[in-house]
């Protein structure tokens, strides 16, 4: 579901104390401060997303009817950067489980992995590559004495690879063949239909079907994934999230036993990018309902404009921020925010000369401002945007202020040199931008810079370090598993043992 070629920047960040405040005191009335408002908002500056939306979908009775937009608002910001940050969890996990399951693909011996095959295909396939996965689900689809379970949805997931290379027939053919009585089989063909844009064939039915056949049983983690996927394509967000809701977000997809001191846990990578469309859709839900609020009308469409540039429509992005900047009542310098995500929707249009206009004019007018500065640095990295003006600008303003003022504009230097694949330069900036005392921890850093910074560590070897990120946002965020796990079984592969680096 997730483009690997769009990957977004922060979207909210300094602003967010601003609007903070905002939610807490635009409404007309005066509440305790054990609300469930409040305590969501607390738990938002936190990073504690999951805690926040619970708090504001569980606790409904002490939201009345008048504070019920700021409800909204606050979960629309919620799920917003909850989608972003599992872009990034995304992105990274795509390149450490390619690079793994490689590693483990290329070993022999008679304790050679049978069920890698079947992961890296789906991987190279999540990934944008059907052509070169097709290999490795042929073998694992040959492969001798498989439970026919296991057979069936590689089978599947190979019909959709020939699918996604024009070979339309070959997939229908191999697909005519293959029973689908056993549920997981069936959540399989749900998935492959979705991501084919095979409408006809009714996924959501197959989902549906799918899940009730499994009523009273648990289900497994690949049943889950194919599900999200269905939901994600129809828009089904409410259910998504209620299905994530009651994951074990750290539970592998299948555990692989090849003798005794040799296990391989396998993960869905999908899960991450569904993950993310799901948040991602929600926020757009939550938003508009705030929108609706004259109180929370601009506010909401703040975030509106940048989620339907990312999760929804670039021509309701358009119109959003169109009339956030023409008749919004907040500050010059949030309508210079937002100007900056007008300039990136007409980048995505092929209108890269006016885009690049956009930003120039704003900087222009605020040479100085080092929020605008980053702004613009993170949408030429999402957009993969050459700035190279405005990257020089950056660097002198940070080198020249104070550290915590800047930290922001540091993050957004790292992110862009991460994209061009400079990693000594992504390193500094982002190490500058990240809280000395307080490192690792989520409270005190956005949890997609460390996203980022982990990445950096880990292309320059780093692992240890890496890993150190990812065991601190584990507590939060136990979906990260799946990245620890390769990232440990990279490290054991290259140093040929464990070493010192453990996940606990």
């Amino acid at each position: 579901m997730l483009n690997l070629n769009f990957i977004p920047g922060a979207g909210v960040r300094r602003i967010m104390p601003f609007f903070a405040s905002l939610i807490l005191v635009s409404t007309a009335q005066v509440y305790a401060a054990d609300d469930a408002v409040t305590k969501a908002m607390k738990l938002y500056e936190k990073r504690h997303y999951a805690e926040s939306a619970a708090m504001l979908h569980f606790d409904t009775a002490s939201i009345d009817r008048l504070r019920r937009g700021t409800a909204d608002l606050t979960l629309g910001m919620v799920y917003l950067k909850n989608a972003l940050l599992h872009r990034e969890l995304f992105k990274a996990a795509a390149t450490t489980s390619q690079d793994y399951l490689k590693k483990l693909a290329a070993a022999q011996g008679p304790t050679k992995s049978r069920f890698v095959d079947f992961y890296l295909g789906e991987t190279l396939m999540e990934t944008g590559n059907p052509a070169a996965a097709v290999s490795y689900l042929e073998k694992f689809t040959a492969t001798e004495n498989l439970e026919p379970r296991f057979r069936s949805e590689a089978r599947v997931c190979l019909g959709l690879c020939y699918y996604q290379n024009h070979e339309a027939e070959k997939a229908m053919e191999l697909w005519s063949g293959i029973d689908s009585s056993d549920p997981e089989v069936r959540a399989e063909f749900a998935a492959a239909y979705s991501k084919a844009g095979l409408m006809d064939k009714n996924p959501a039915a197959l989902a549906a079907e799918s899940l009730a056949a499994s009523r009273g049983k648990p289900l497994s983690m690949r049943m889950v994934k194919n599900i999200l996927t269905v939901y994600a394509k129809e828009g089904q967000s409410e259910k998504g999230l209620d299905l994530i809701r009651r994951l074990d977000l750290n539970a592998y997809s299948y555990h692989e036993t090849l003798d005794k001191s040799k296990i391989i846990n396998f993960y869905d990578l999908a899960l991450l990018g569904e993950m993310a469309t799901i948040y991602g859709q929600a926020s757009i839900t939550y938003l508009e309902k705030a929108a609706g609020d004259p109180k929370m009308k601009d506010a909401a469409e703040f975030y509106l404009g940048q989620s339907y540039a990312l999760f929804g429509s670039l021509e309701q992005s358009v119109k959003v921020i169109a009339a956030f900047v023409s008749s919004s009542q907040m500050p010059q310098q949030y309508k210079d925010r937002i100007r900056v995500w007008q300039g990136a929707n007409l980048y995505q249009k092929s209108r890269v000369t006016e885009a690049v206009g956009v930003w120039d004019e704003l900087l222009r007018k605020q040479p100085e401002d080092p929020d605008l500065l980053a702004e613009i640095l993170f949408a030429c990295s999402r957009l993969r945007a050459e700035c190279a003006q405005t990257v020089k600008k950056s660097t002198v303003a940070v080198e020249a202020g104070e550290s915590k003022k800047f930290s922001i504009l540091n993050i957004a230097i790292g992110r862009y040199y991460l994209g061009k694949m400079d990693y000594t330069k992504a390193a500094s900036y982002l190490e500058a931008g990240r809280d000395k005392g307080n490192k690792n921890k989520i409270e005190a850093n956005d949890p997609a810079m460390l996203v980022n910074l982990a990445e950096v560590y880990y292309r320059t070897k780093k692992f240890s370090e890496a890993l150190e990120i990812y065991f601190e946002m584990s507590k939060q965020f136990p979906e990260v598993r799946q990245i620890q796990e390769a990232l440990q079984g990279i490290y054991a592969v290259e140093h040929k043992s464990a070493g010192d680096v453990k996940i606990n």
